[in-house]
């Protein structure tokens, strides 16, 4: 298991070449970290290799699994990539963003006239997506529900101070793991020394790549690895329907077995631990009883996923 603090500036990372403001620059910069690591460690390189992540690593995973799959053929030192693992992970956002305000509405936390004000910045922020003005777009939605430059939003206006990652959960957010990160101790262990955590910065340098699709590289990457897609059925920032609108627009091999596969029931212990369909490489999961962070709300339930999708076992 390898645990990457990416993009770089992220965390302990750090970068003097500059921060990445595309999905190609984090690609890039993540498999020259790779190909140093397999360097360090031969023994590992005929491994199978997953990538997984959560959120905004719905660019990140596609961004470095599809420079590991374009260099593959000709690199010296192969790459055993066999998957892709994400979770609530915005990909697509000019066929996700427009779900929001009926997706609010629809759960009782908006009445009809705050989700018409959500639709209407909603098809905003797919013009200026259309019209490649990725920043505006960003603003856009940053205004909408996102929040991390704008205050107050027009979700918390509404909702007043609910989390989006888990509506139903309202106790503080535990940031118990970046004392225990930054303590000496730990700090001695991992060799990062002095090192400043993370990088305000690393955001800021993305800002116009958030609204940008990464669907193109998805659908390539569906001819030649089994990815799987999961979201937790209390998430709101990057919702389950949102992720099914994603999917059910990607063109990629198996796009019409998709649209009429069968949903089955996931169970571990005897208990719905979520809902999954199958099509060709893709696997789409809804985790029940879980918000944005899957494995931090259903730690049994996302191992026992984690675990049978990398052996390939079916979740059915």
């Amino acid at each position: 298991m390898i645990y990457i603090d990416n993009p770089a500036g992220t965390g302990f990372s750090y970068t003097n070449g500059g921060l990445a403001r595309n999905e190609t620059k984090v690609g890039q910069d993540l498999y020259a970290a790779l190909l140093q690591f397999f360097t360090l460690f031969p023994e590992l390189q005929l491994n199978e290799f997953f990538v997984s992540g959560e959120s905004y690593a719905g660019k990140y995973v596609p961004a470095i699994a599809h420079t590991i799959h374009q260099n593959n053929a000709a690199a010296e030192l192969r790459i055993n990539l066999q998957g892709l693992l994400i979770g609530d992970g915005l990909s697509d956002p000019v066929n996700m963003v427009r779900g929001y305000g009926q997706y609010l509405y629809q759960i009782g936390l908006v009445d009809a006239s705050t989700r018409n004000q959500f639709v209407e910045q909603q098809e905003r922020a797919v013009q200026y997506i259309e019209q490649e003005q990725y920043l505006d777009a960003f603003l856009v939605f940053d205004l909408l529900l996102n929040g991390d430059f704008t205050s107050p939003t027009l979700f918390a206006n509404a909702t007043g101070p609910l989390s989006y990652f888990n509506y139903l959960d309202d106790r503080a957010e535990d940031n118990s793991y970046e004392e225990f990160l930054q303590s000496a101790a730990v700090r001695r262990a991992i060799h990062v020394g002095a090192l400043s955590y993370n990088s305000d910065g690393v955001e800021e340098a993305l800002r116009e790549d958030v609204m940008k699709s990464v669907a193109p590289w998805v659908a390539e990457l569906l001819a030649h690895y089994r990815v799987l897609f999961f979201n937790g059925q209390l998430d709101i920032i990057v919702a389950y329907p949102l992720t099914v609108s994603f999917l059910q627009q990607l063109q990629f091999e198996g796009a019409d077995e998709y649209g009429t596969a069968p949903r089955y029931q996931w169970l571990v212990g005897g208990a719905v631990a979520g809902y999954v369909k199958q099509a060709g490489n893709l696997t789409e999961v809804l985790v029940r009883n879980a918000g944005h962070m899957v494995p931090a709300d259903q730690p049994q339930w996302a191992y026992d996923l984690l675990y049978r999708f990398v052996r390939n076992i079916s979740l059915n």
